[in-house]
């Protein structure tokens, strides 16, 4: 069986969840990569507008680049702004992007009501009801 490769994405809030569930999945056997947790507790207001822009769109690239090696993809939507199985801008880009490329977009939650839930249950492989693994 081939090794199986799973990227976990989510609101930057849910950085322990992410790793913890990662945790779980490495000693299982698989791949993980979560998001860079120094962009958790990143200081955006020291830098400039532009510097800004610079940053965010590196976090963005390295976190795309373990998609794009990745067999599965995890969101982890827990709940945030009132929000049960919330689903932010960058995690929808990216579960878009896994989309795109063929790989199977599961979310750890049911997807909570937004503006957003169309798409991302248009997309959904699955939903793993809060428990870790496929």
């Amino acid at each position: 069986m081939s090794q199986q490769v799973l990227s976990i994405c989510g609101s930057m809030d849910f950085i322990d969840e992410m790793e913890t569930i990662a945790a779980e999945l490495t000693a299982a056997g698989w791949t993980v990569f979560t998001p860079q947790r120094a962009e958790a507790g990143f200081r955006w207001e020291d830098l400039s507008a532009a510097e800004r822009i610079q940053q965010k769109k590196a976090y963005i690239d390295a976190h795309l680049e373990n998609i794009r090696r990745s067999t599965a993809v995890l969101i982890a939507n827990y709940r945030k702004n009132d929000i049960n199985g919330y689903i932010g801008a960058n995690t929808l880009m990216e579960a878009a992007m896994a989309y795109t490329l063929g790989v199977p977009v599961y979310f750890l939650f049911p997807i909570g009501a937004q503006g957003c839930q169309l798409e991302a249950k248009s997309i959904a492989e699955g939903v793993w009801n809060g428990r870790v693994g496929l």
